[in-house]
C-alpha cells in the first residue's frame, strides 16, 4: 500500500506512476462529495465516480488488474478535500495486495 499525497483544495489533478503504470487523477469537490476520474495508460477507466469511505473507487473486480484506489478516513467520514493530508488519506493498492 501506497500513500498518494492530495492538496487541500477542492479540485485537482495529479499524475502517477504505479507498478509501472500511468494514473492520471482528477478529484474534484461535486455538490458537497468528492469525486474521481481516473486514467490508466490514456485508457479511461471512471468518470466523475462518486468518492465513498472504505470503498474502492474502481468498483469492479475485473477493471482491478492494475490496482486500485481508496480514501481512508476516520469514523467512516465521507471523503472532503479539507480533511485531505490532515485525517484522511488517498491510498494505492497493488494487485498482489488486493
Amino acid at each position: 500500500m501506497r500513500t498518494i499525497p492530495l492538496d487541500t483544495i477542492p479540485n485537482q489533478e495529479l499524475s502517477v506512476t504505479l507498478d509501472g503504470n500511468r494514473w492520471d487523477i482528477t478529484i474534484k469537490e461535486c455538490n458537497g462529495v468528492m469525486c474521481c476520474t481516473l486514467i490508466l495508460n490514456d485508457v479511461l477507466l471512471l468518470s466523475g465516480q462518486r468518492i465513498v469511505a472504505g470503498s474502492p473507487l474502481i468498483p469492479y473486480r475485473h477493471m482491478q488488474g492494475s490496482g486500485n484506489f481508496w480514501i481512508l478516513t476516520e469514523n467512516d467520514e465521507l471523503p472532503y478535500f479539507d480533511r485531505f493530508g490532515v485525517d484522511q488519506q488517498f491510498v494505492y493498492v497493488s494487485p498482489g495486495e488486493i
